[in-house]
Protein backbone atom coordinates (compact mmCIF):
# COMPACT_ATOMS: atom_id res chain seq x y z
CA UNK A 1 0.00 0.00 0.00
CA UNK A 2 1.45 3.27 -1.29
CA UNK A 3 1.63 6.65 1.43
CA UNK A 4 1.59 10.00 0.41
CA UNK A 5 3.21 12.78 1.50
CA UNK A 6 6.49 14.49 1.62
CA UNK A 7 8.65 12.03 3.98
CA UNK A 8 10.43 9.09 2.38
CA UNK A 9 9.74 5.30 3.70
CA UNK A 10 11.56 1.98 3.11
CA UNK A 11 10.86 -0.42 0.52
CA UNK A 12 12.66 -3.47 -0.72
CA UNK A 13 12.17 -3.00 -4.37
CA UNK A 14 11.34 -5.97 -6.99
CA UNK A 15 12.00 -4.59 -10.93
CA UNK A 16 11.27 -7.32 -13.86
CA UNK A 17 12.05 -6.86 -17.61
CA UNK A 18 11.15 -8.80 -20.64
CA UNK A 19 14.08 -9.70 -22.27
CA UNK A 20 13.37 -8.70 -26.12
CA UNK A 21 9.94 -7.05 -26.04
CA UNK A 22 9.81 -5.41 -29.16
CA UNK A 23 11.46 -8.36 -31.13
CA UNK A 24 10.04 -7.82 -34.65
CA UNK A 25 8.48 -11.51 -34.57
CA UNK A 26 6.44 -10.36 -31.81
CA UNK A 27 3.08 -8.51 -32.79
CA UNK A 28 1.09 -6.30 -30.71
CA UNK A 29 -1.25 -9.67 -29.88
CA UNK A 30 1.36 -11.71 -28.52
CA UNK A 31 3.25 -8.70 -26.32
CA UNK A 32 -0.77 -8.42 -24.84
CA UNK A 33 -0.19 -12.47 -24.21
CA UNK A 34 3.67 -11.93 -22.95
CA UNK A 35 2.16 -8.93 -20.50
CA UNK A 36 -0.70 -10.88 -19.80
CA UNK A 37 1.98 -13.65 -18.57
CA UNK A 38 4.46 -11.34 -17.07
CA UNK A 39 1.59 -10.53 -14.41
CA UNK A 40 0.62 -13.87 -13.76
CA UNK A 41 4.41 -15.43 -13.37
CA UNK A 42 5.15 -12.08 -11.21
CA UNK A 43 2.24 -12.83 -8.66
CA UNK A 44 2.67 -16.46 -8.07
CA UNK A 45 6.40 -15.83 -7.29
CA UNK A 46 5.35 -13.35 -5.08
CA UNK A 47 2.91 -15.31 -3.13
CA UNK A 48 5.75 -18.39 -3.62
CA UNK A 49 7.83 -16.19 -1.45
CA UNK A 50 5.01 -14.92 0.89
CA UNK A 51 4.45 -11.66 -0.22
CA UNK A 52 0.63 -10.59 -1.34
CA UNK A 53 0.50 -8.93 -4.28
CA UNK A 54 -2.22 -6.51 -3.09
CA UNK A 55 -0.20 -5.72 -0.11
CA UNK A 56 2.59 -4.31 -2.84
CA UNK A 57 2.81 -1.07 -4.85
CA UNK A 58 3.12 -1.65 -8.18
CA UNK A 59 3.84 0.53 -11.59
CA UNK A 60 3.52 -1.11 -15.14
CA UNK A 61 6.80 0.19 -17.71
CA UNK A 62 4.89 -1.81 -20.73
CA UNK A 63 8.10 -4.54 -21.23
CA UNK A 64 8.06 -4.94 -17.35
CA UNK A 65 6.83 -4.06 -14.19
CA UNK A 66 8.12 -3.03 -10.38
CA UNK A 67 6.73 -3.97 -6.90
CA UNK A 68 7.37 -2.00 -3.95
CA UNK A 69 7.47 -4.40 -0.86
CA UNK A 70 6.62 -2.94 2.52
CA UNK A 71 9.14 -3.05 5.07
CA UNK A 72 7.20 -5.67 7.01
CA UNK A 73 8.11 -8.41 4.66
CA UNK A 74 11.49 -9.81 5.12
CA UNK A 75 14.10 -9.24 1.81
CA UNK A 76 15.28 -13.08 2.00
CA UNK A 77 12.72 -14.72 0.62
CA UNK A 78 12.97 -12.22 -2.43
CA UNK A 79 16.34 -13.56 -3.24
CA UNK A 80 16.08 -17.20 -2.05
CA UNK A 81 12.71 -18.46 -2.83
CA UNK A 82 11.22 -15.44 -5.43
CA UNK A 83 13.62 -16.71 -8.32
CA UNK A 84 13.70 -19.90 -8.54
CA UNK A 85 9.80 -19.50 -8.37
CA UNK A 86 9.73 -16.77 -10.90
CA UNK A 87 11.92 -19.29 -13.26
CA UNK A 88 9.58 -21.85 -13.03
CA UNK A 89 6.57 -19.93 -13.57
CA UNK A 90 7.94 -18.63 -16.76
CA UNK A 91 8.73 -22.01 -17.88
CA UNK A 92 4.85 -23.15 -17.48
CA UNK A 93 3.95 -20.27 -19.25
CA UNK A 94 6.43 -20.72 -22.06
CA UNK A 95 4.95 -24.48 -21.83
CA UNK A 96 1.86 -23.45 -22.84
CA UNK A 97 2.33 -20.19 -24.92
CA UNK A 98 2.85 -19.02 -28.64
CA UNK A 99 6.45 -18.93 -29.41
CA UNK A 100 6.26 -15.31 -30.08
CA UNK A 101 4.66 -14.80 -26.57
CA UNK A 102 7.06 -16.44 -24.44
CA UNK A 103 9.42 -14.75 -22.07
CA UNK A 104 12.97 -15.09 -20.41
CA UNK A 105 13.38 -12.27 -17.54
CA UNK A 106 15.76 -9.82 -15.88
CA UNK A 107 15.49 -8.87 -12.37
CA UNK A 108 16.47 -6.68 -10.29
CA UNK A 109 16.55 -6.62 -6.13
CA UNK A 110 17.36 -3.74 -4.06
CA UNK A 111 16.17 -1.77 -1.13
CA UNK A 112 16.04 2.40 0.17
CA UNK A 113 13.60 4.71 0.60
CA UNK A 114 10.85 6.13 -1.73
CA UNK A 115 8.62 8.40 -2.06
CA UNK A 116 5.21 8.57 -3.16
CA UNK A 117 2.85 11.37 -4.36
CA UNK A 118 -0.45 11.08 -6.69
CA UNK A 119 1.27 9.78 -9.51
CA UNK A 120 3.21 7.08 -7.86
CA UNK A 121 6.80 6.76 -6.29
CA UNK A 122 10.14 7.84 -6.90
CA UNK A 123 13.44 8.14 -5.18
CA UNK A 124 17.57 8.12 -6.04
CA UNK A 125 17.51 4.52 -4.69
CA UNK A 126 14.73 3.31 -7.36
CA UNK A 127 16.11 5.24 -10.25
CA UNK A 128 19.38 3.43 -8.79
CA UNK A 129 17.42 0.01 -9.26
CA UNK A 130 16.56 0.72 -12.79
CA UNK A 131 20.41 1.30 -14.07
CA UNK A 132 20.62 -2.42 -12.44
CA UNK A 133 18.08 -3.79 -14.47
CA UNK A 134 18.77 -1.85 -17.62
CA UNK A 135 23.03 -3.05 -16.81
CA UNK A 136 24.39 -4.34 -19.74
CA UNK A 137 26.17 -6.93 -17.82
CA UNK A 138 22.62 -8.21 -16.97
CA UNK A 139 21.42 -8.66 -20.35
CA UNK A 140 24.49 -10.19 -22.01
CA UNK A 141 24.34 -12.54 -18.70
CA UNK A 142 20.78 -13.97 -19.55
CA UNK A 143 21.72 -13.54 -23.27
CA UNK A 144 24.79 -15.96 -22.74
CA UNK A 145 22.20 -18.15 -20.50
CA UNK A 146 20.22 -21.22 -21.29
CA UNK A 147 17.93 -20.60 -18.63
CA UNK A 148 14.53 -18.00 -18.45
CA UNK A 149 16.18 -15.69 -15.59
CA UNK A 150 19.16 -13.42 -14.73
CA UNK A 151 19.01 -11.31 -11.57
CA UNK A 152 21.09 -8.47 -9.99
CA UNK A 153 21.22 -7.55 -6.47
CA UNK A 154 22.92 -4.47 -5.35
CA UNK A 155 25.50 -4.14 -3.17
CA UNK A 156 23.51 -3.39 0.08
CA UNK A 157 21.15 -6.51 -0.43
CA UNK A 158 24.11 -8.97 -1.01
CA UNK A 159 25.82 -7.65 1.64
CA UNK A 160 23.13 -7.72 4.14
CA UNK A 161 20.72 -10.06 2.76
CA UNK A 162 22.48 -12.65 0.35
CA UNK A 163 25.88 -13.24 2.09
CA UNK A 164 24.13 -14.72 5.08
CA UNK A 165 21.33 -16.68 3.31
CA UNK A 166 21.00 -20.10 4.83
CA UNK A 167 19.76 -21.72 1.21
CA UNK A 168 21.55 -19.91 -1.15
CA UNK A 169 25.26 -19.95 -1.98
CA UNK A 170 26.49 -16.43 -2.42
CA UNK A 171 29.68 -18.22 -4.44
CA UNK A 172 27.22 -18.77 -6.98
CA UNK A 173 27.01 -14.63 -7.38
CA UNK A 174 29.53 -13.00 -9.45
CA UNK A 175 30.43 -8.79 -9.43
CA UNK A 176 29.68 -6.68 -11.78
CA UNK A 177 30.67 -2.36 -11.97
CA UNK A 178 27.08 -1.69 -13.25
CA UNK A 179 27.78 1.47 -15.56
CA UNK A 180 24.48 3.78 -16.86
CA UNK A 181 24.55 7.55 -17.52
CA UNK A 182 25.76 9.06 -14.21
CA UNK A 183 25.29 5.65 -12.37
CA UNK A 184 28.42 3.37 -11.12
CA UNK A 185 27.94 1.35 -8.29
CA UNK A 186 29.13 -2.63 -7.39
CA UNK A 187 26.54 -4.96 -7.56
CA UNK A 188 26.02 -8.90 -8.36
CA UNK A 189 24.71 -11.19 -10.82
CA UNK A 190 23.06 -14.74 -10.52
CA UNK A 191 21.40 -17.16 -12.99
CA UNK A 192 19.18 -18.99 -10.65
CA UNK A 193 17.95 -21.67 -13.06
CA UNK A 194 20.98 -22.37 -14.32
CA UNK A 195 23.87 -20.73 -11.70
CA UNK A 196 28.03 -20.14 -12.28
CA UNK A 197 29.33 -22.99 -10.34
CA UNK A 198 30.64 -21.59 -7.11
CA UNK A 199 33.57 -19.51 -6.59
CA UNK A 200 34.71 -18.83 -3.24
CA UNK A 201 37.07 -16.49 -4.24
CA UNK A 202 34.75 -13.63 -5.26
CA UNK A 203 33.71 -13.62 -1.70
CA UNK A 204 36.99 -12.56 -0.06
CA UNK A 205 36.63 -9.18 1.27
CA UNK A 206 38.27 -6.23 0.46
CA UNK A 207 39.94 -3.96 2.53
CA UNK A 208 37.88 -0.54 3.36
CA UNK A 209 40.74 1.69 0.81
CA UNK A 210 39.90 -0.87 -1.79
CA UNK A 211 38.16 0.38 -4.77
CA UNK A 212 35.31 -1.06 -6.37
CA UNK A 213 36.34 -2.93 -9.56
CA UNK A 214 36.27 -1.04 -12.54
CA UNK A 215 36.16 -1.44 -16.41
CA UNK A 216 37.63 0.62 -19.16
CA UNK A 217 34.75 0.41 -21.32
CA UNK A 218 31.54 -1.16 -20.20
CA UNK A 219 29.96 -3.01 -17.39
CA UNK A 220 31.62 -6.45 -16.73
CA UNK A 221 30.83 -9.24 -14.88
CA UNK A 222 34.26 -10.92 -12.91
CA UNK A 223 34.24 -14.66 -13.72
CA UNK A 224 37.48 -15.51 -13.59
CA UNK A 225 40.50 -15.76 -14.98
CA UNK A 226 40.42 -14.61 -18.84
CA UNK A 227 41.46 -16.35 -22.07
CA UNK A 228 41.25 -14.97 -25.86
CA UNK A 229 41.43 -11.53 -26.78
CA UNK A 230 39.43 -10.14 -24.11
CA UNK A 231 41.88 -9.86 -20.48
CA UNK A 232 40.53 -9.23 -16.96
CA UNK A 233 42.77 -7.68 -14.31
CA UNK A 234 40.86 -7.74 -10.76
CA UNK A 235 41.89 -6.00 -8.06
CA UNK A 236 40.97 -7.85 -4.69
CA UNK A 237 44.21 -5.83 -2.17
CA UNK A 238 46.25 -3.62 -1.41
CA UNK A 239 48.93 -2.46 -4.12
CA UNK A 240 49.17 -1.55 -7.82
CA UNK A 241 45.70 -1.34 -9.01
CA UNK A 242 44.69 -3.84 -11.98
CA UNK A 243 43.11 -2.77 -14.88
CA UNK A 244 40.74 -4.33 -17.95
CA UNK A 245 41.54 -5.26 -21.40
CA UNK A 246 39.06 -4.46 -23.82
CA UNK A 247 39.80 -5.18 -27.38
CA UNK A 248 42.82 -7.25 -29.17
CA UNK A 249 46.29 -6.92 -28.22
CA UNK A 250 48.34 -6.33 -31.21
CA UNK A 251 52.11 -5.81 -31.95
CA UNK A 252 55.33 -7.22 -30.71
CA UNK A 253 59.11 -6.20 -29.83
CA UNK A 254 59.09 -2.64 -27.67
CA UNK A 255 55.55 -2.35 -27.91
CA UNK A 256 52.02 -3.31 -27.79
CA UNK A 257 48.92 -1.56 -28.93
CA UNK A 258 45.74 -2.28 -26.79
CA UNK A 259 42.37 -2.21 -27.94
CA UNK A 260 43.19 -1.72 -31.53
CA UNK A 261 39.47 -3.62 -32.09
CA UNK A 262 37.78 -0.88 -29.79
CA UNK A 263 39.59 2.25 -31.75
CA UNK A 264 40.49 2.76 -28.01
CA UNK A 265 44.28 2.80 -28.37
CA UNK A 266 46.90 2.87 -25.40
CA UNK A 267 50.31 1.61 -26.36
CA UNK A 268 52.79 0.49 -23.55
CA UNK A 269 56.38 -0.14 -24.66
CA UNK A 270 59.89 0.33 -23.83
CA UNK A 271 60.40 4.17 -22.84
CA UNK A 272 62.59 5.95 -25.79
CA UNK A 273 66.51 6.57 -25.18
CA UNK A 274 67.46 9.60 -23.13
CA UNK A 275 68.39 12.47 -25.37
CA UNK A 276 71.83 12.51 -26.50
CA UNK A 277 74.24 15.68 -26.16
CA UNK A 278 75.15 17.67 -29.28
CA UNK A 279 78.19 16.21 -30.60
CA UNK A 280 80.85 18.65 -30.28
CA UNK A 281 84.05 17.82 -32.66
CA UNK A 282 87.42 19.46 -31.07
Amino acid sequence: MAVSGRHAVHRTMVLVDVERFSAPGRTLHHQLDTRAGLYAVVAEAMAAAGVPWEDCHHEDRGDGLFLLIPPEFPKAPLVEVLPEALARAVRGHNGTSHDAARVRLRLAVHAGEVAFDQRGATSTALTDAFRLLDAAALKQALAGSPGVLAMIVSRLVFDDVVRHCATLDPATFRPVQAAAKEFRELAWIALPDHPYPADPTVLTPRSPDTPAPETASADHVATGPASGPEAHARYDGPGPRGVHIAGDVQGSGPGITIGAATGDHLTIGTPPPPAQPPHNPR
